[in-house]
């Protein structure tokens, strides 16, 4: 089989369909030069000029008006089947979008539930911040803190948490036995950074209010943690003290070796949330569409 390179030929065709060189190069995302390059090395191939240049315009040659129509057509056959297949592909498993404090703890647990009962379902697991295009990425549940940037989707509430102080015991006996949490220093204080779109959520400055402390902690000296996960794992690892939300500490294995040591605990201001992309009747009705709701149900406490 005598093929010219691929590329020579998608140059050729965008080149054809779009008037120009340069046309052709802001679709491919490569320089006009490349283009003109790509159509030369088809020419080379071929042994027959394909355009006639002038200095302002491109005149497709006969032996161009001969191969377009052929070209055009067996680039949008491929294009057609890949996008078939890759669509195949994507909408044969249950995709699952989380924020990352959810999703060791909650969501692989659940997947694992399900996947006793459907082994036969493919599962794709995504770890990505807010927002999400949930549309546009296929996305058929996103489990995340709150619900406000998903208002045109359905929502279900998951639970409320409530976050306390959390550190390991030998942290506690070196540092807040004798003081309190009062005494330990700013630079061992682990912060959470909830996002931009979050400005109500546990800090340790309300901590300390609501303890009834004249205490502000230098934020500049202490750790800041990208998420409650991430604050969960230093604390863990002994880095310092974090307010962490009772659902991730509840889930440690070795609970002895670690403490809380305050009662009191800061509430969230919102639920955990999961969200399904609206979907007509008539969709909603198909065999995936039933296992994703089994998903749903999985992920979603019956008593939150």
């Amino acid at each position: 089989m005598r093929l010219p390179p691929l590329n020579s030929l998608k140059a050729f065709e965008a080149t054809v369909r779009l008037g120009g060189f340069t046309s052709a190069a802001d679709e491919l995302g490569v320089s006009p030069a490349a283009v003109s390059m790509q159509v030369k090395k088809a020419e080379e191939f071929l042994g027959k000029t394909l355009f006639r240049r002038t200095h302002n315009s491109l005149l497709l040659t006969d032996a161009g008006r001969s191969y377009y129509p052929a070209i055009a057509e067996a680039l949008m056959g491929i294009s057609t089947v890949t996008d078939q297949l890759l669509e195949t592909e994507a909408r044969s498993r249950i995709v699952i979008s989380t924020i990352q404090s959810l999703a060791e703890i909650w969501v692989v647990p659940a997947v694992s539930r399900f996947r006793k009962h459907y082994p036969g379902t493919g599962i794709e697991l995504r770890i990505e911040p807010d927002p999400v295009d949930l549309l546009r990425t296929q996305a058929d549940i996103r489990i995340t803190y709150e619900s406000h940037l998903y208002p045109q989707h359905s929502s279900v509430p998951m639970f409320r948490d409530t976050a306390y102080p959390y550190c390991t015991r030998d942290f506690y006996n070196r540092y807040i036995a004798k003081g309190g949490i009062a005494a330990v220093p700013d630079n061992l204080l682990i912060h959470t950074d909830w996002g931009e779109q979050y400005a109500s959520h546990p800090t340790w400055a309300g901590w300390f209010r609501a303890e009834g402390v004249a205490k502000t902690p230098d934020m500049r000296k202490g750790l800041r943690a990208g998420g409650a996960a991430v604050a969960f794992a230093l604390a863990v690892q002994g880095a310092g003290i974090a307010l962490v939300p009772k659902f991730l500490t509840d889930a440690k294995p070795d609970k002895d070796q670690f403490t809380f040591p305050a009662r009191r605990g800061l509430p969230l201001p919102y639920d955990y949330f999961a969200i399904t992309p609206r979907t007509d009747a008539a969709t909603a009705a198909g065999q995936r569409e039933r296992l994703v709701k089994k998903m749903l149900n999985e992920l979603v406490p019956a008593s939150p």
